[in-house]
C-alpha cells in the first residue's frame, strides 16, 4: 500500500515537471479570421524551453488549420518567437462567431503541453464597421466613417454606397485597425425629403469577394420658411409673393393679399383664394397650403389697368362716333318766360338757343305759334326773316355757325284773353347742311303754368 502511494506521488511530480517544460506567452496580432478571404487569425507566440533540447510540433484537434505546421527545434533554455496563423476551415454559423479552442505543442521527448486561444470568425461584411454622421438640409456632404476591425492590411477596398441622398463608389487601401473618414457629396433630392432615419446600403469588395451591409443615417429636423416678394409694372401691375419650405418637415403657410373694391375688378390671381373677406372698401384674399420640403406656395396678383384704360378709350371712341355720326350737329333749346305788360295782357317771351356742335351752314329755323296768341312785332337783334301769319310760323335764315358758336333768337307773344293753367309751346325745328348732307334738328317743348306764376 505504501509503495502504491509513493508511486502515485512520483507520477504527479513527474507530470507537474512535464507540464512546466515549456513557458508559452501569446499576443494577438489579429484575433479575427475571415474565411471568405482565407485570412487567418494571427498570434505572436513566445516559447521558452525549460526542459531538455527537443523537436516540437504545434497542432489542434478542432476544425482549424495552424501555421507553421512544420517541426521546429528548441534547445534547453532557448526562447523562440514565431507567428501562429489560425485558419478557419468553416464559415461561421453566425457572424461574428467567437471560439475558444485548445492547441497542443508536442516534443519528441517532451510530453504534450496544452494551451488555449480565442478567435472570432466573421463574414467579410462584419470585418468592417461603418457609420455616418447626422446631416441636415444645409449639409453639402455626408461624413462616412469606415473602420478596419481586424489586424489585416488590404491593398484595395472598394466601397459602393447608395441611398436617396447619394450613389457613390470609392477605392482605397486600408491598413490594420485603420479608420477612414470619407466625404460623400449629397444630391439635391435631400431638399425634398422629410426628416428621419434613412437606410444607406453598402457593398464592400475585397479581392473580388463582395459583401453587402447597411447602416442608418439620421436626417435631423430643420424647420424653415423663406418668404420672397416682388412687384413691377404700372398699367400691368404685378405683385408676387412666394413662401418656400426650406426645412425638412411639413409646414402649413398662408398668404393674405388685400385689394380695394375697384382694383379687384381688374385683378386676377394665379391660384384661387380659399376665402375672401370684405371690410369696408377693401377685400382680403386668403391663400393656404401645406408644404412638403422644398415645396412652395406662390401667388401672383396681376392688376391690369390697361383694361380700364381700354374701357375709357372705348367709351371715348363710342362717344366720338355717336357725336360725329349719330348725334345732331345743331342743338335747339326752347325756353319761355313771363312778361308783364302795361295793359295787363298775358305775354310770354320765347327764346330759342341755337348751338352748333360742328360747322354747319344753310340753316333754316322754323317755330310755330300756338293758338290764341299773337306776335309782338318788335324784335331784338335777330328778327325773323319771314312771318307766315296764315300758317302761324316764324322763320330765320342763318348762313353758317362755327363749332361751338351759339345764337339766341327771341320774340314775344301775347293774348288779350287770360290763359290759366298749363300753356304748351310746340318744339322749334331746323333744317341745315352738314358736310354736304341735309339734316334736321328739333328742340324741346316749352311749358308755362300760369297759376304758379301768379302765385
Amino acid at each position: 500500500m505504501g509503495k502504491f502511494v509513493l508511486a502515485f506521488f512520483s507520477l504527479v511530480l513527474f507530470l507537474g515537471f512535464a507540464s512546466a517544460t515549456l513557458e508559452i506567452k501569446d499576443e494577438a496580432v489579429s484575433s479575427m479570421a475571415i474565411p471568405e478571404l482565407n485570412l487567418p487569425a494571427i498570434f505572436n507566440l513566445e516559447i521558452k524551453n525549460l526542459g531538455q533540447s527537443d523537436n516540437f510540433n504545434i497542432y489542434t484537434f478542432v476544425s482549424m488549420t495552424l501555421e507553421p505546421n512544420e517541426t521546429f527545434h528548441l534547445a534547453s533554455g532557448e526562447t523562440k518567437k514565431l507567428t501562429l496563423k489560425v485558419y478557419s476551415n468553416l464559415l461561421p454559423k453566425i457572424s461574428p462567431e467567437y471560439l475558444s479552442f485548445e492547441y497542443r505543442i508536442k516534443g519528441e521527448k517532451t510530453p504534450v503541453q496544452i494551451d488555449e486561444l480565442a478567435i472570432s470568425i466573421v463574414y467579410l461584411k462584419d470585418a468592417f464597421n461603418f457609420y455616418i454622421d447626422e446631416i441636415n438640409p444645409e449639409s453639402e456632404k455626408a461624413i462616412v466613417h469606415f473602420e478596419n476591425k481586424g489586424g489585416h492590411n488590404f491593398e484595395k477596398v472598394t466601397l459602393s454606397l447608395s441611398s436617396v441622398f447619394f450613389d457613390e463608389k470609392f477605392e482605397f487601401p486600408l491598413n490594420a485597425y485603420e479608420s477612414k473618414k470619407i466625404e460623400v457629396p449629397l444630391n439635391e433630392k435631400r431638399k425634398e425629403l422629410l426628416a428621419g432615419p434613412y437606410i444607406v446600403n453598402a457593398e464592400i469588395t475585397v479581392k473580388n469577394v463582395a459583401a453587402s451591409t447597411s447602416t442608418i443615417m439620421n436626417f435631423v429636423e430643420k424647420p424653415g420658411i423663406k418668404t420672397t416678394e416682388a412687384s413691377s409694372g404700372f398699367f400691368l401691375r404685378r405683385y408676387e409673393i412666394e413662401k418656400r419650405n426650406e426645412g425638412n418637415t411639413k409646414a402649413e403657410v398662408s398668404v393674405v393679399i388685400t385689394k380695394n373694391l375697384f382694383s379687384t375688378l381688374f385683378t386676377r390671381f394665379s391660384v384661387a383664394p380659399y376665402k375672401r373677406e370684405i371690410s369696408g372698401f377693401k377685400i382680403k384674399n386668403f391663400f393656404r397650403k401645406e408644404l412638403s420640403p422644398n415645396e412652395s406656395l406662390k401667388v401672383v396678383a396681376i392688376t391690369n389697368w390697361w383694361i380700364l384704360l381700354g374701357i375709357i378709350v372705348a367709351v371715348a371712341i363710342i362717344y366720338y362716333l355717336i357725336d360725329k355720326y349719330v348725334r345732331e350737329k345743331l342743338v335747339l333749346k326752347k325756353k319761355v318766360s313771363f312778361v308783364r305788360t302795361k295793359g295787363g295782357e298775358f305775354a310770354l317771351k320765347v327764346s330759342i338757343i341755337v348751338k352748333a356742335r360742328d360747322f354747319v351752314e344753310k340753316i333754316r329755323l322754323l317755330d310755330r305759334l300756338p293758338p290764341m296768341v299773337k306776335v309782338f312785332e318788335r324784335f331784338g337783334v335777330a328778327a325773323p326773316d319771314r312771318i307766315d301769319e296764315k300758317n302761324r310760323r316764324l322763320e330765320w335764315d342763318i348762313s353758317a355757325l362755327s363749332k361751338g358758336e351759339e345764337r339766341i333768337l327771341s320774340y314775344i307773344i301775347y293774348s288779350k284773353i287770360g290763359i290759366v293753367g298749363k300753356f304748351e309751346l310746340p318744339p322749334a325745328e331746323a333744317i341745315y347742311e352738314y358736310k354736304g348732307k341735309i339734316k334736321e334738328a328739333r328742340s324741346n317743348k316749352a311749358f308755362f303754368v300760369n297759376e304758379q306764376k301768379e302765385k
